[in-house]
This record gives C-alpha cells, structure tokens and sequence, in this order.
C-alpha cells in the first residue's frame, strides 16, 4: 500500500506538470481529424475539474475545441484515448478520471452529430490507477442459435485495454463493452491474465531493467471480424503474449466462463536489458507483413523512444528527437511506415 500511495501522489504530480503532452488523435475516414487533450483548468472559471477533457476537431479548414462535458466534474480527467465507429459516425472517447487521490474510475463518452452522450463508468475501483489505455471496435459477434450453433450478427462492440496498477499488483485487464442503440448495454471486465496459462516460466531480466516496457497493452486487429487480438505483458513471468479474444451473445455479449485465449503468436520473453526511459504515451505498431513483428513505442516532449522485436529477437531501443521540423505525430508516421514496409 505504501508504494501505491507513493505512486499516486508521482501521478498526481506529473498529472499537473505535463498535463499538456497528454493527448491522442484519430483521423476518421472522411477526412475529420479529431484531437483529445487534457487540459488544466483556470482558477477563474467555474468548472470543479483540476484537469479537464477538451476535444479538437478540423475538417478542412474548419477548427473548433468542445470540452467534453462529463469532464467538467471534481478531480484530473485525463489519459483520454479515442475510437471511431465509421457506420454509426460516432467519436467515442475513454478516460481516466480520478474524483480524489484515492479514488479513480473510466469513463466512456460518445460523441456524435455535434452531440455529447451522458458518460458511463466502466471501471470504478478506490486504490486503483491506470495507465495507457487503449480501445479498439469490432462490428460482428457470434450469437447462439435455439440448434446449438453460432452465427455471426451484427453488434457493435469497444474492446478497452489497460494497465492496473493496485496494491495488490500490477496487470493488464480487459473490458468488453456492449454498445446498443448508441448506449452501454453491458460491460464485461477481465483479468488478462484469465487467458494464458498460469504456468510459464519466468524469463530473466537484468537489474536495470525499465519495467514500464511491460505496462503496455495494445488492442490489434484479430484474424476474423468477430475477434481482436491482445497483446500484453505479464508482469509476474516478463513475458509478453498476444491472444485472440472471441466474445458470444447469449444472454448478454461477453467472454465465455473459462475461456482461454488463442494464442495469435507464440508468447516471447522481454529484453533481458533495458534501461531507456519509458514514462510517455506508448503506441504499439505491427507490421502487415509479419505478425510477429512489433514496434513498441514512447512518445514525450523531447522525441519517440522505440524499439522493435521480431523473430530475430529485440532491436536496441532508438529515439526520434522531435523539433519544429519534426513533430511527435510526423516521428509516429514515419515509424507506420517504417514498420509497413520492412
């Protein structure tokens, strides 16, 4: 407990000092590019919020910043991450908002038509922070037929990844969110470590290794329209795995009971030594060529800290430092690229 304590009042502090590089940004496939930022609060204004939500759009020409209403309450609102569903025209944005020092849930916010949804909690636990969320959508589910068979059906779902961090540990989890006439009609949360085998065997890290390295879940496309793949780091073991989660729709859309992910590619240990500063927004790339090809990345102020593992094992971790010439988002390009084309 003391170490989360420490670790809370580190978040609160950095919360407040770098407030401005928290940000992530999405272009929609009609062009729209949508920005979500965190943003502190002037004393003066009437909002309650410390730290607040403010979504940037530009089409075109056109510029215009809304603030995200539901953001506006008591507490830091920020770690914000973005999704777009293209057949609905919906933005939807999910984020950390922690009320007090001890307290923290997601919220889940959609926007649409200019037109904010009432926002709904997804995970609301005390002694709880999170880290680089992330989230993903899938429009097809597999519904069981009155014979015993699955069919697939249209359903939209968000998958939402994070990293926790408790005083009982650190791990990824999972939420599997039910969207129904433009509103949450279910949510189910997991444990990642639900869905690989419990017995693995350690792999050996030297003392200097950066554990932030392992507080990096990513949501990837899955091998069917119907499914995501998972990737994500073991804390307990150091190993990373990527498995592929199909949710049913039974009664309500979830993960089955006991259902083990399937292995997308073999699991792989982390770099025995790393040392690089891993503390910015992480961005995960695969390659379209090879799925056993990652790029891990970490964005800050002064430049995008990467390094690559593939079959032939981890690349030295690199940095792009950015400048007026080179922006974070231009690094990030060039790093899709990069990946697209080896």
């Amino acid at each position: 407990m003391k170490k989360l304590l420490f670790t809370i009042a580190t978040v609160l502090f950095a919360a407040s000092a770098f407030a401005q590089a928290d940000r992530d940004v999405l272009v929609a496939p009609n062009g729209t590019i949508y920005t979500i930022e965190a943003s502190p609060v002037e004393n003066s204004t009437k909002i309650k919020a410390t730290i607040m939500l403010v979504l940037t759009t530009q089409s075109g020409d056109t510029i215009t910043r809304i603030p995200v209403p539901a953001s506006t309450t008591e507490g830091l609102h920020w770690r914000a991450t973005l999704a777009y569903d293209t057949e609905s025209q919906t933005l939807f944005v999910l984020w950390l908002h922690m009320p007090n020092p001890m307290s923290s849930e997601l919220l889940l916010a959609a926007y649409q038509n200019g037109h904010w949804q009432p926002a709904v909690s997804i995970d609301d636990r005390s002694y709880d922070l999170r880290y680089n969320l992330r989230i993903g959508i899938t429009r097809r589910v597999s519904r069981l037929q009155q014979d015993g068979s699955y069919a697939d059906v249209p359903a939209l779902i968000l998958h939402a990844v994070w990293w926790d961090d408790t005083g009982a540990g650190e791990q990824a989890r999972y939420a599997l969110i039910s969207i129904d006439k433009g509103a949450v009609s279910s949510v189910d949360v997991h444990d990642m470590a639900e869905f690989i085998d419990a017995t693995d065997a350690p792999a050996k890290v030297g003392d200097d290794f950066n554990r932030d390295l392992l507080k990096h879940p990513a949501v990837l496309d899955g091998p069917s329209p119907n499914s995501v793949d998972v990737l994500f780091a073991d804390s307990k073991t150091n190993l990373f795995h990527r498995v592929t989660l199909h949710p049913i729709s039974e009664a309500r859309i979830h993960i089955p009971v006991g259902h083990h992910g399937t292995p997308a590619v073999p699991g792989f240990s982390a770099p025995e030594s790393f040392s690089a500063p891993w503390n910015g927004s992480v961005t995960t790339l695969v390659s379209p060529h090879d799925r056993d090809k990652v790029l891990f990345c970490s964005t800050t102020e002064s430049g995008v800290t990467y390094l690559v593992h593939s079959d032939a094992g981890w690349s030295d971790a690199k940095t792009l430092t950015t400048s007026a010439t080179l922006t974070s988002d231009a690094a990030i390009a060039a790093l899709v690229k990069m990946i697209s084309t080896e």
